[in-house]
């Protein structure tokens, strides 16, 4: 059985958690290569997990700022997909994001597409930068009618696909993401000198930092401990402001990572904090159990699906529930062991190879 996966998530990060996903995919299909080909119709990307993985590509202008290239390399990239949609041969197409270019070249094969969340469709009355982008919905809504299968990363992105969407559920296929931070990997460290508490990836809209910030501002600042950012950019004049209004300009830092240092600051940090509005699955939430680091969560969405009781739960629009949650788990070192005993043992329901194994009998069940 042969796959062929689009270019889309390739042309649109150099990092994240949908190129990882699909990275870990291909790989994975590709070890089958005796039954199973894994194709990405890829030719230029910057993408950092191409390489870890043994996916070739091309660079592209690989020291020019990614938003001064981007249009240029999903264009290329594009061109490219629709010259191999007309001269290679596959039997399923799996698109990796949601613009529908290539309904018209697949010639009435299987269309499978991942549905990662339905943040834009929850949430864009809210955010105006997710109103801004109703293009992704209307292809989304076209991609999500003309596809055979559809995978949703979670029971709960299911419920909300079915939600939005008038589709049969029998089409729908709930197969969970795994953890790329192996247990194998993880060596004992100590909690860093200073202690944090540790925020991975975007900050902005529904990732709820500021609110979480302003939150635990008393909490940081009577124990000294403080809240590293990995990831995400440096603050922005918004996120500086605030910090510096609430006096915590010592105690809220940001550092760029890759996944070695990342691997280290959950394994250093007091505990992981995910104040998030909204997730359609949580991998970070996965690469803190594999490190042996106790997770603070929002109880929205998915995060209670994947976390299972391995996690210390607040409502993330309620300062009081965030500050309780928070002072509990600072005050209580064997609560943060328990917690982090748990999470090894829910780890144990997830791994990429399962992705992989029921992600290759959805494709058989389509042909």
């Amino acid at each position: 059985m042969k796959i062929f996966f689009d270019h889309q998530t390739f042309s649109q990060q150099n990092y994240g958690g949908i190129s990882r996903y699909f990275c870990e995919l291909i790989a994975g299909i590709n070890q089958f290569r005796n039954k199973h080909q894994a194709h990405l119709s890829l030719l230029v990307s910057n993408n950092v997990y191409l390489k870890e993985k043994g996916l070739p590509t091309l660079p592209f202008f690989p020291s020019q700022p990614f938003a001064r290239t981007q249009p240029y390399l999903y264009q290329i990239n594009k061109a490219f997909n629709q010259v191999e949609m007309r001269t290679r041969s596959y039997d399923i197409f799996h698109a990796t994001y949601y613009e529908p270019y290539f309904l018209k070249f697949i010639r009435k094969r299987p269309v499978v597409i991942t549905v990662h969340d339905l943040i834009h469709e929850k949430y864009h009355t809210v955010f105006p930068e997710l109103a801004a982008d109703h293009q992704v919905m209307t292809w989304k809504k076209e991609i999500i009618y003309h596809a055979t299968a559809i995978i949703a990363i979670s029971e709960n992105t299911k419920r909300d696909l079915l939600a939005y969407y008038d589709i049969p559920p029998e089409r729908v296929r709930v197969i969970h993401h795994g953890s790329s931070v192996s247990v194998d990997e993880t060596q004992s460290e100590p909690v860093s000198e200073v202690p944090y508490l540790l925020f991975v990836g975007n900050r902005g809209m529904y990732k709820n930092f500021l609110p979480f910030i302003q939150a635990v501002a008393p909490l940081l600042l009577a124990h000294q401990i403080r809240v590293m950012c990995a990831g995400g950019g440096p603050f922005s004049p918004e996120e500086e402001a605030v910090i510096r209004q609430l006096n915590l300009h010592d105690l809220v830092e940001q550092q760029p990572i890759d996944d070695a240092s990342l691997r280290r600051l959950y394994r250093q940090a007091l505990g992981f904090v995910f104040p998030s509005l909204y997730e359609g699955f949580g991998i970070p939430v996965l690469e803190a159990f594999a490190c042996g680091c106790p997770c603070l969560l929002s109880n929205r969405s998915s995060l209670p699906e994947v976390a299972g009781e391995a996690a210390l739960y607040f409502d993330p629009e309620n300062r009081d529930s965030i500050h309780h949650a928070i002072g509990l788990f600072l005050n209580n070192p064997a609560l943060r062991l328990e917690l982090a005993r748990q999470g090894n043992l829910q780890l144990q329901q997830f791994s990429w190879d399962r992705t992989v194994r029921e992600t290759l009998d959805l494709y058989q069940s389509l042909q």
